[in-house]
């Protein structure tokens, strides 16, 4: 896996404005039916609820956007040397039934979600890719 660089640019934001952007990578169009995963990064701003708190509600609002979504489970991990938040859920996306890896961490007043998502049939798959992702991962320090 090549390494993505996150801060490649800085520019002002005015006052009171929050980070809720996106980084979204999916795979090339020849690798979309043999592999059919993408990884989505959002950013919050963090509230004053413990990372597991935050992401269990996040949770819910995905789910009341996504009908049919079923959260598997949830639990604490640590993300990068820092205490963090884990879940796995199954929904259906356009038809077609998916499942995803979820994680959470809370980052210089940020929360960090990384999701990576598949068809439900390449659920394991999808776990070995999280995984490797995880392990890649370096949070930076300001």
């Amino acid at each position: 896996m090549a390494i993505y660089e996150v801060d490649e640019l800085s520019f002002e934001v005015p006052d009171g404005y929050v980070d809720r952007s996106m980084n979204v990578f999916v795979p090339p169009a020849n690798m979309m039916k043999g592999t059919p995963h993408n990884i989505l990064i959002t950013r919050e701003p963090r509230s004053e609820e413990t990372v597991a708190q935050q992401a269990a509600r996040l949770l819910k609002e995905l789910a009341s956007k996504m009908p049919g979504t079923k959260i598997l489970g949830q639990r604490d991990r640590v993300i990068g040397a820092l205490p963090g938040r884990e879940a796995r859920s199954h929904g259906t996306r356009n038809g077609v039934p998916i499942y995803q890896r979820q994680f959470f961490v809370g980052h210089y007043g940020t929360l960090l979600s990384l999701i990576v998502t598949s068809t439900r049939a390449q659920s394991a798959q999808c776990d070995a890719l999280a995984e490797r992702l995880l392990a890649s991962l370096k949070l930076r320090r300001r």
